[in-house]
């Protein structure tokens, strides 16, 4: 009963992959957009003031802001880490994933095909991602991600050598040999 599961499990990690793609893709994206927009909030914040009257703690707004909302927009450098780390840990899933897929001659002959649509499919991505760099404001929301930048400059070698570390890692699955098995000519 838990082989047919498995099964299931292992056909699944093949869209797990492509979907981890559109994610590597999305997400900086999306961690670009965040800190763009906490930076202009934190320069508008920083360009206007006003006087607080008859308050024990501060005398101006960028007194209060200092002490309320300056520390929570100083964390937007952590977006930048944040989308290193979710990029190189889709990386090591989709390793993993392919790993898995060598369970059967089936899924890995259907993981080789896979990583030829995949690389064909990063090409599209790449360009779909220079021509959004094209557009000043985009430009200036991805200007500190420059790990992903070069990751998506260069999106279809960086997937083509993803997926064939992919493959070779299920081919050692799939190679490998199974020990503490009894063999049926030795079992009595």
């Amino acid at each position: 009963m838990f082989d047919a599961f498995d099964d299931i499990a292992t056909k699944g990690s093949l869209t797990v992959v492509i979907l981890s793609i559109l994610a590597i893709f999305v997400s900086g994206i999306f961690f670009g957009a965040t800190y763009y927009v906490m930076d202009t909030v934190e320069d508008a914040f920083r360009a206007s003031d006003c006087v607080i009257e008859n308050n024990v703690y501060v005398d101006s707004c960028q007194e209060l802001w200092e002490l309320s909302l300056y520390p929570f927009l100083a964390l937007k450098e952590l977006l930048v880490w944040a989308s290193f780390f979710f990029l190189f840990a889709l990386t090591l899933g989709m390793l993993i994933l392919g790993y898995k897929a060598g369970k059967s001659p089936v899924l890995l002959g259907l993981l080789i095909v896979f990583v030829i649509v995949m690389t064909y499919g990063a090409i599209e991505i790449s360009n779909i991602y220079r021509t959004m760099l094209e557009t000043e404001i985009f430009r200036t929301m991805m200007v500190n991600f420059t790990v992903y930048n070069k990751v998506m400059m260069n999106f279809p070698w960086y997937i083509f050598i993803v997926s064939l570390m992919s493959v070779m890692l299920s081919l050692v699955n799939f190679q490998r040999t199974r020990t503490n098995n009894p063999q049926e000519e030795l079992d009595y």
